[in-house]
């Protein structure tokens, strides 16, 4: 006994030594990765500057960069960029790039990591996205060229001068980054346009249902002409035996947008309290931490520039310069065509154009990977552009070679054009001082396609849709087409006096949310993947109802949660006969419900899971679930309206040997819904709330991939809204860990006041800056969740009365 009292006391005090040793280690961990945080107050003598340049922070920590030039001001950028926000940088640019393998370790803290680097790498070297980019950088002028050595010089300045350590994700990973160069700043621009024009997604999307389904696939687009599958017809035999479903799981790597929305209207003086202009705007994509967006303010002779930037990108692109404003939504443009490629049997290399047999472009790429072998891969190009269904062969390993189908994939796109100069567009932007210098800068415009609002202190308001729109000899590139015959081909693009338009239009009013622009009498053909017009009609309708806006009036309708689309769904749900007291319940509950997605309700909850239920009832059984899966992908209603009210033979389903009506489909649905919300949330539905299924959830890239560290990085807030509120907050059906969270919205919020645009606010998620232990990660959660804005004003010496910090740059001797 006393042999196994001794033997338990060296026990216990090896593990009471070990603990300490975990504290200990943990501590200096924490204490380590404090140390990183910026410090916003010290002077620095840096290398690049022509002049000194002033960065006062404000308590929300949004520099006011003064400076004596504009190439200083995006010195100084850069330098507050990198402070602030330079893991997002990045990842960006490595992503981009096609280098995360060599960043990203298999395992980290002995958790092997999902993150499907090595995929998105050969993706990104395939697309030859940085190449497009550096043959993009030499086609600038040189004032733009100095205006990103500048932005470059500021980053690499606080990467030199910096003393402490770097922040957390460099320091677990043991990573220190490579000197900014001038084309780091053009990738994210290349990265947006691949995704906000993501159209080749949706053309592989088409093609293996009308494989699966040519009878009935077009009740699954029901704008969709019904002869229009025509095209994919002429090509289907080369089609049969390509990897259609995994070439679609490459489109939707992380960091490729793959649903888009925003919001944007702009009243003109005469439906204004003040007699001037008012711009709102709020731009929705993917939920990050950091977020987007990073605001900032630019000041020098002749400019004061405000708004949003985009960390590793000069210039603001979203917001004022005092003189006009500006705000974007989205044309989900489709400048991105699939070409099927004909190979010659003889040879490998080469492949059947209109004028005979030409060889393939051939390129060798090495993707380095942390921790083991290089990776080697052959990329081929065609006349039309890369060979993306290479991109599954190399993935199986079977180094790069062509599947035995006589056939590859081509895709071209605007994103790809080895000329793009949307930089000089934007800086040109930044300086506009009316419409004609406005519309003249965004002549350098090339993508992706946006509806611009335009607001001016002279009291007039705009609209335009700059970016290259296609066009095409035959077709609308909404399926993969011939490549070999050239009758499919691009012909240019459309003139830029024929985009869209409009000026001081006479109902002092311009409103759009991502919906339909132009009649039928549009010349150019610009996509079929518009929107549902829902938040749109809902903004047209709030903006009417007065004659007399305020700022604040604008705020209310960015925060209005009424989801319209309930108005055309209830009726046809409300056919369902209940099976049982729950299901009675549940739609008394709904029959009172006045459509409003508020996060203290259960009514949202029930309604969203119900329309959830009912798409799966009518088409799962068509489609399998693989399939079902990538078309159900979102909360949207059309297909399901379709069906009930047009196509009613999707009702009968085919799992069971009897005939079922629509009406009792839809009664099946509500069951199959509320199973699924007891098993989630428990049996009583008076316990239902909209709050606890629907967080916004911010995730971050690396610490979102190693569970025990989530914590450290995600942030969630519940939120209002849905997926077609203007307050939108959008589930994915697909993120199986939180089905109906909130990942898709507002990550910018803007009101523009003309009649003084100090008045201007803005409101981004989380915070400024990236780092997970600064007071400025997550301190504007709140404020952004419940529309509180922050002003970007103030004179110089007002702001250093109040600062948090002040900080000098100024150049070496």
């Amino acid at each position: 006994m006393r042999a196994l009292r001794f033997l338990g006391r060296i026990i216990g005090r090896a593990l009471f030594a070990l603990v300490v040793v975990v504290v200990v280690v943990i501590a200096g961990a924490y204490f380590h990765m404090r140390s990183s945080l910026p410090d916003y107050g010290a002077d620095q003598t840096v290398k690049g500057l022509a002049q000194p340049v002033q960065i006062i922070r404000d308590r929300n920590a949004v520099p006011h960069i003064f400076a004596n030039s504009f190439e200083d001001a995006l010195f100084g950028l850069g330098y507050a960029h990198a402070q602030d926000r330079l893991w997002q940088m990045e990842m960006t640019r490595r992503f981009a790039s096609g280098r995360v393998s060599e960043l990203m370790p298999s395992k980290l803290l002995g958790i092997s990591l999902p993150t499907p680097s090595l995929s998105s790498d050969r993706a990104m070297r395939t697309l030859g996205i940085r190449n497009r980019a550096e043959q993009s950088y030499n086609v600038l002028s040189d004032a733009t060229k100095a205006n990103l050595a500048a932005y470059a010089a500021g980053v690499n300045a606080w990467l030199t001068t910096n003393k402490a350590a770097l922040p957390p994700e460099f320091v677990i990973l043991q990573h220190t980054p490579e000197p900014w160069q001038p084309v780091d700043s053009l990738l994210w621009g290349k990265l947006m346009a691949l995704s906000l024009d993501g159209n080749w997604r949706r053309e592989i999307l088409r093609a293996r249902l009308f494989k699966a389904l040519p009878d009935r696939a077009g009740d699954l687009f029901p704008d969709y002409p019904a002869d229009a599958h025509t095209t994919l017809g002429a090509a289907q035999q080369a089609l049969e035996k390509l990897p259609l479903e995994k070439l679609f799981d490459f489109t939707g790597l992380p960091g490729i947008v793959k649903t888009m929305a925003s919001n944007e209207w702009v009243l003109a003086g005469t439906m204004t309290q003040t007699g001037a202009p008012l711009l709102a705007n709020d731009p929705h994509l993917s939920f990050e931490a950091p977020s987007t967006w990073y605001l900032a303010r630019l000041v020098g002779p002749g400019f004061d520039i405000r708004g949003a930037t985009s960390p590793g990108t000069p210039g603001v692109v979203l917001g004022h310069n005092g003189r006009i404003g500006w705000g974007f939504t989205t044309t989900n443009l489709d400048s991105q065509d699939l070409f099927i490629e004909k190979v010659d049997p003889t040879n490998p290399d080469r492949y059947v154009t209109p004028d005979g047999v030409a060889p393939f472009r051939i390129r060798e790429e090495i993707i380095r990977v942390r921790g083991a072998a290089e990776v080697k891969l052959r990329v081929r190009e065609t006349r039309h552009g890369p060979v993306v269904s290479e991109l599954i062969a190399a993935q199986s390993g079977t180094g790069g070679e062509i599947f035995e189908t006589g056939h590859v994939l081509a895709l071209q796109a605007v994103a790809l054009d080895a000329a793009d100069t949307t930089v000089e567009a934007i800086a040109g932007v930044n300086f506009a001082r009316n419409w004609d210098q406005f519309q003249e800068a965004l002549r350098r415009y090339v993508g992706p396609m946006q509806n611009i609002v335009y607001a001016d202190i002279d009291g007039n308001i705009g609209f335009t849709s700059p970016g290259r729109i296609p066009l095409r000899r035959k077709g609308d590139g909404s399926v993969p087409a011939p490549g070999w015959s050239g009758e499919y081909d691009w012909s240019g693009v459309a003139p830029f006096e024929q985009l869209p338009r409009l000026f001081n239009p006479s109902s002092g009013r311009i409103v759009n949310a991502n919906a339909k622009i132009g009649g039928s009498d549009y010349p150019h053909f610009i996509t079929r993947d518009w929107a549902e017009p829902y938040r749109q009609q809902r903004a047209a309708t709030l903006v009417s109802r007065s004659q007399r806006h305020a700022a604040s009036d604008m705020v209310s309708i960015q925060a209005d949660a009424l989801s319209p689309d309930v108005f055309d769904m209830m009726p046809l749900l409300l056919r369902a006969r209940p099976a049982n007291v729950r299901e009675r319940d549940a739609i008394e509950r709904l029959q009172v419900w006045d459509g409003r997605m508020l996060r203290d309700r259960p009514e949202p909850l029930i309604y969203t899971a119900w329309v959830r239920a009912l798409n799966r009832a009518l088409y799962a059984d068509e489609l399998g679930d693989t399939l079902f899966a990538d078309v159900a992908y979102s909360d949207e209603v059309k297909i399901p309206l379709h069906m009930l009210q047009h196509s009613q033979g999707w009702c009968d389903d085919k799992r069971t040997t009897e005939a079922e009506t629509c009406d009792q489909i839809i009664g099946k649905a509500l069951g199959m819904a509320l199973d699924d919300l007891s098993a989630r949330y428990g049996s009583s539905m008076d316990s239902w709330r909209w709050a606890d299924a629907h967080p916004a959830l911010f995730r971050h890239r690396l610490f979102d991939a190693i569970a025990p560290l989530r914590f450290l990085g995600n942030r969630s807030i519940a939120v209002d809204g849905g997926f077609h509120t203007l307050n939108r907050a959008a589930p994915s059906v697909n993120f199986a860990r939180a089905p109906y969270a909130a990942l898709h919205g507002a990550t910018l919020r803007s009101v523009m006041d003309f009649s003084d645009l100090d008045r201007s606010r803005f409101a981004v998620p989380m915070g400024q800056s990236g780092n997970p232990l600064s007071p400025w990660y997550d301190n504007a959660l709140e404020d952004w969740r419940d529309l509180r804005y922050l002003f970007i004003a103030g004179r110089r010496e007002d702001l250093l009365r109040r600062a948090e910090a002040s900080q000098w740059l100024r150049p070496a001797p």
